[in-house]
């Protein structure tokens, strides 16, 4: 850049000062005619960074003196040569004490030096002046046309000459645009010429030029399969069976409603990513990208739900179930599948507001289907393979309230436990998908409960259950004691149903009726233990005392217990990097609060190998889709963006589900 600078700043000062006044250089010297540079019989335009009223002025000047030349030339040729000859030394004078920064100077030169042009033979001195009156033609008729060649050895500048040259590059490449390239005098003499493509000029910017480039596509969230020598390591398949590969999705959208109400946590994000139009463009594109089998949301607004998401989603063949949340939330949670995979066998809507227990006094939903996979043979559509449960929620945020969360997530635990009984009743082993906002930290207690079936929590402090916030240095604090919930709830310790449900609901509100069930429970309570101070002692009958022949057992223990086998489908820790997984993010920071648990499929046991047994039940994971880290979202301006449309991410995971032989 710098030597291209300085040559065309240097070139012209150069040129005059190096120059002979020989013969050859005469006939190399071009004339300029109306704002033409005449060469050998070829014509180029002359180019400059003045203005174009300046250029007309000079043509002009130009073309009176080359028609005073051209009349010279009949009279007399022996002074105008020895008059020429002293034009050439003042020129060289002035051009060496100059600074050779005037244009207008060096055009007159060169109109001075087109005299010299003579030969002692007047036959050529009247040829070459008729020629230069059919130029001066020519030239008159193409001044409106824009030439396609320019002689930028003729630019000179004023003033800075680095300055200079770098403004004059810019208005070059602004001007030259429809330009194919230049004519530079080269050679002894400077006689020939040679052509140079067009230059691609720089800008004045130390940036470089920002190329228009494809829709970005988010790569980074990459699918990741699981390995499958591991997976035939634990459960071996000896007998080969036909399958069902279906793909689930979790997705907290961020109800709009919400959104507005906690702006103090979205301060970070562009104004644009907030609105509920472009926020909704996102997420149906993002569904279709993945396009799940069964689909669970949570914090769907109602009115967007049936105005804009349902709409969209029967399009695309799901059928919808939606459960709104109670008390003034406009949001709540559906569950959508593919109805061209699963048909519907059973649909259960939760409400976890029950005001008659003194706890359970939030508005959280859940709702639990029972789904049975369809199968297309010879054009015919079947259900085939064992029944899928598939349950969906969004437990209370509030990080001290872990003994509502634990109440909320036994009723979910117990209706699909009745899922569960109802099917193993006809003989059918039923699979479990439980989706949801559990607004609890991976491997704390509620976690902990859900994956290993079993929660000491006697006296422990309640904001501990979720791990959400560590509330260890305030003074005091809520603590955990059994019971946990009032008998009214009819749920056990074990996260079941005390009564029979199906009996209980088809009850009218104003009798009391108990099954014979729920009575035989309450054979040995504490209450019924205690034996009365007027008893009549009858022989065999008042006098038993209980022993540890027969299993008592407390109404309710200080261990909660459930007999649903689930697993995390995500690890919660990146693999190779050791960072932690989040699937959540926000002004306060972002962590992992939403799972996809599965019933997996367990090695088989000495006694199913023996048997040759094909295989556990269960679902088998095929892959999922990979969160990421913290301070990536971070450098994405965290969540919402223009990538992700929710503080929430998806989350994706692809199942295999055996069928039956038949």
């Amino acid at each position: 850049m710098i030597g291209v600078l300085l040559f065309y700043a240097f070139y012209p000062l150069t040129w005059f000062l190096f120059r002979r006044p020989s013969e050859a250089l005469k006939r190399s010297v071009p004339q300029s005619v109306n704002g033409t540079t005449v060469w050998d019989g070829d014509t180029f335009t002359l180019r400059s960074i003045q203005s174009e009223t300046i250029m007309q002025d000079q043509s002009g000047e130009m073309k009176k003196d080359m028609k005073n030349d051209a009349a010279a030339q009949t009279t007399d040729m022996q002074t105008t040569v020895e008059e020429d000859i002293m034009h050439d030394n003042q020129n060289e004078k002035e051009i060496s004490t100059s600074s050779g920064d005037n244009v207008d100077g060096i055009l007159k030169i060169l109109t001075l030096d087109g005299s010299m042009e003579k030969t002692n033979c007047p036959e050529q001195n009247r040829s070459k002046t008729e020629n230069r009156k059919e130029m001066l033609q020519a030239s008159d008729a193409d001044t409106s046309k824009s030439p396609d060649e320019c002689w930028d050895d003729y630019i000179v500048t004023t003033g800075n000459p680095l300055l200079s040259n770098s403004q004059t590059f810019l208005k070059i490449d602004e001007q030259h645009d429809a330009q194919t390239g230049w004519h530079f005098p080269v050679g002894p003499g400077l006689a020939q010429e040679v052509f140079c493509p067009q230059w691609s000029f720089p800008a004045a910017s130390y940036y470089t030029t920002v190329e228009p480039t494809v829709p970005f596509e988010v790569m980074w969230r990459v699918w990741e399969d699981v390995d499958a020598d591991s997976e035939s390591v634990l459960t071996p398949i000896t007998i080969k069976t036909a399958s069902l590969d279906f793909t689930v999705m979790s997705y907290n959208i961020l109800a709009q409603d919400l959104l507005e109400l906690n702006q103090h946590l979205y301060a970070h994000c562009p104004l644009e990513v907030l609105q509920w139009s472009y926020r909704c463009n996102l997420l149906l594109k993002e569904i279709e990208k993945w396009a799940p089998d069964i689909l669970c949301l949570q914090e769907v607004q109602e009115n967007h739900y049936h105005e804009h998401l349902h709409p969209v989603l029967s399009q695309r063949g799901y059928i919808c179930v939606y459960q709104r949340r109670t008390g003034t939330k406009t949001d709540g949670c559906a569950v959508c599948y593919q109805s061209s995979r699963f048909a519907e066998a059973a649909v259960s809507k939760l409400e976890f507001f029950r005001p008659e227990t003194g706890l359970l006094d939030r508005h959280n939903v859940g709702v639990v289907l029972l789904l049975r996979p369809l199968v297309t043979t010879e054009a015919e559509v079947k259900e085939a393979g064992p029944p899928l449960c598939v349950a969906n929620t969004h437990l209370l945020f509030n990080p001290r309230r872990g003994d509502v969360k634990l109440a909320q997530l036994a009723i979910m635990l117990a209706e699909i436990d009745a899922v569960i009984k109802s099917c193993k009743a006809r003989g059918e082993h039923c699979n479990v998908v439980f989706c949801g906002d559990f607004n609890s930290i991976p491997h704390l207690p509620l976690y902990q409960f859900i994956t290993t079936g079993e929660l000491s929590y006697q006296r422990m402090p309640t904001w501990m259950v979720s791990g959400q916030e560590d509330l260890s240095y305030k003074p005091s604090y809520h603590r955990l004691f059994a019971p946990l919930w009032p008998s009214s709830l009819g749920i056990s310790d074990t996260c079941q149903y005390t009564t029979d449900i199906n009996k209980t609901r088809s009850q009218n509100s104003g009798t009391r009726g108990y099954s014979h069930e729920f009575m035989l429970q309450l054979r040995f309570c504490p209450a019924a233990c205690v034996r009365p101070e007027n008893l009549v002692l009858i022989p065999g009958v008042t006098d038993i005392k209980p022993g540890c022949a027969h299993n008592f057992s407390l109404r309710f223990r200080d261990c909660l217990k459930h007999q649903v086998d689930l697993e995390s489908v995500y690890k919660h820790v990146l693999p190779g990097s050791g960072f932690p997984e989040v699937t959540t993010l926000h002004s306060e920071g972002g962590t992992t609060v939403d799972y996809i648990f599965y019933s997996p499929k367990r090695p088989l046991t000495k006694k199913q190998r023996a048997y040759k047994t094909s295989g556990g039940k269960g679902l088998k994971l095929v892959g999922s889709l990979s969160l990421l880290s913290e301070d990536l979202l971070w450098s994405l301006n965290g969540l919402p963006n223009h990538i992700f449309p929710s503080d929430h991410l998806s989350l994706v995971a692809r199942f295999q589900l055996e069928l039956d032989d038949a």
